[in-house]
């Protein structure tokens, strides 16, 4: 084999490599028929330019690899930054809207309390005056007083000597049935009572408003909650007072049946829960508020048997 080998390929370019040369010279065929092209010692910088030109173009590629994964590191991270300042942003959005409701709930509660309040009493004063206004159409009119006859001419009298007269005896005043007035030990321990919570029905907590509301001692309660039908009003001591004697007025005068039942029965159970406390008084704290439960229920079956 000589010193030169001859290397051919199905390309259009066959190489000759002389292995004696250190340079190991190329021979380039253009149709792989013998029609060489040696490259020499005289290529060795062109070879060299284009071993360079592809090192800088591996260079650059991976330059633009790394740019293409920085880019899309930043993309990811601002991505993940957005999401973070939306989930953010919504989360405060939403902290001062069930703010602001609750503001709005606390403004707006209190004076639609107090208006339903005012409007009860006014319903009661208005009703107070219908109720007379009827007993006053239904009583008969006195009758007119028939003209009197003039009296016949009496004769004159005689003369009789004038008698000192003696003084009237001055009329005892009337003493008060023991029975129309509430008793003045619960009455005393009412007005003692700082703030009692009522639980009733809105048509009881209506009908005591409506006929205890015209009494002087009577103030409405700046805190009235109600849910399903159900009235918790925070009502003071001059307030109970009021409610004992009105309710107590209330059961004996009224002129229907059901309103004198009504009365009796609410001025029963203030009573009750006041007595408790005049048996069993406590001043100052660690005892349980005055709770009045207006809430009559079946005892439950007994299933035990």
């Amino acid at each position: 084999m000589s010193s030169s080998a001859r290397f051919r390929c199905r390309w259009p370019v066959c190489l000759l490599v002389d292995k004696s040369s250190p340079l190991h010279p190329f021979k380039v065929t253009s149709d792989c028929k013998g029609e060489s092209v040696p490259f020499g010692s005289g290529d060795r910088a062109q070879l060299q330019q284009i071993i360079e030109q592809l090192g800088k173009l591996a260079t650059d590629l991976a330059a633009v690899k790394q740019q293409v994964n920085d880019q899309q590191n930043t993309i990811n991270q601002i991505r993940q930054d957005a999401t973070a300042a939306i989930t953010t942003g919504l989360a405060e959005i939403r902290a001062v809207a069930r703010d602001a409701m609750s503001r709005t709930n606390d403004i707006v509660t209190g004076p639609v309390a107090s208006i339903g309040g005012e409007l009860v009493t006014i319903r009661s004063a208005i009703g107070q005056l219908d109720s007379r206004l009827q007993e006053q159409a239904a009583s008969p009119p006195a009758p007119a007083a028939e003209p009197a006859s003039p009296p016949a001419p009496e004769p004159e009298p005689t003369p009789v000597p004038e008698a000192v007269p003696e003084p009237d005896p001055e009329p005892e005043p009337e003493r008060p049935d023991p029975l129309d007035e509430p008793d003045v030990d619960t009455l005393r321990a009412a007005a003692g009572i700082s703030a009692a919570t009522l639980h009733a029905h809105r048509d009881t907590w209506e009908f005591l408003v409506k006929h205890v509301g015209a009494d002087q001692h009577f103030h409405l309660p700046a805190e009235v909650r109600g849910a399903e039908g159900v009235v918790l009003a925070k009502v003071s001591g001059p307030s109970l007072v009021a409610a004992l004697t009105s309710l107590h007025r209330v059961s004996r005068t009224a002129p229907e049946a059901g309103t004198r039942a009504i009365a009796a029965h609410l001025h029963e159970r203030l009573t009750e829960t006041v007595q408790e406390i005049v048996t069993r008084p406590h001043r100052g704290d660690g005892a349980d508020a005055v709770r009045i439960v207006i809430d009559d229920r079946a005892a439950p079956d007994d299933t035990s048997s």
